[in-house]
């Protein structure tokens, strides 16, 4: 029971962090991402605190504080490799890679840019081979006869 609680505790968290951020109230939004991040690291939620993480950097990145933003995005990115989260992956090398040009580091600039770069590209593989399927012609059919095609899956 504690597990969940700690769960609810966690997205309940990030929700009104959210909000606050969204609203403005960015002192506000980054005492509940914090929260997030306590109360996500108890219930084992990787992908919570590595969301929470990219958020937390958002805020620093509005403040300027090109460094912990650097930092919170560095974990998520870290968080997203270990679980694996490919979703969390893209999105924070691509951060990095835009982080470390702002702070004017263009080799770890090129570094995430070649890693957000490879994973798009596998992503994007995988989503052509996925197309070409036999099994996703029966996502196209609606209106018309059944494909042929997938006949031999029935």
């Amino acid at each position: 029971m504690p597990h969940k609680c700690h769960s609810l505790k966690a997205t309940s968290y990030c929700i009104q962090g959210l909000a606050a951020l969204v609203e403005g109230r960015t002192q506000e939004a980054k005492r509940k991402l914090r929260e997030t991040v306590v109360m996500a690291n108890k219930a084992d939620l990787n992908k919570l605190t590595s969301c929470a993480f990219v958020l937390l950097s958002d805020i620093f990145l509005k403040m300027d504080n090109y460094k912990d933003a650097i930092e919170m995005v560095r974990s998520a990115h870290d968080i997203a490799n270990r679980i694996p989260d490919v979703g969390m992956q893209i999105w924070s090398s691509r951060l990095l890679h835009t982080l470390y040009q702002k702070t004017g580091d263009e080799e770890q600039s090129a570094e995430f840019e070649e890693i957000h770069s490879k994973i798009k590209s596998k992503v994007d593989k995988d989503v052509e081979t996925t197309l070409n399927l036999p099994e996703h012609c029966l996502l196209q059919w609606l209106d018309s006869e059944f494909p042929p095609s997938s006949m031999s899956m029935v």
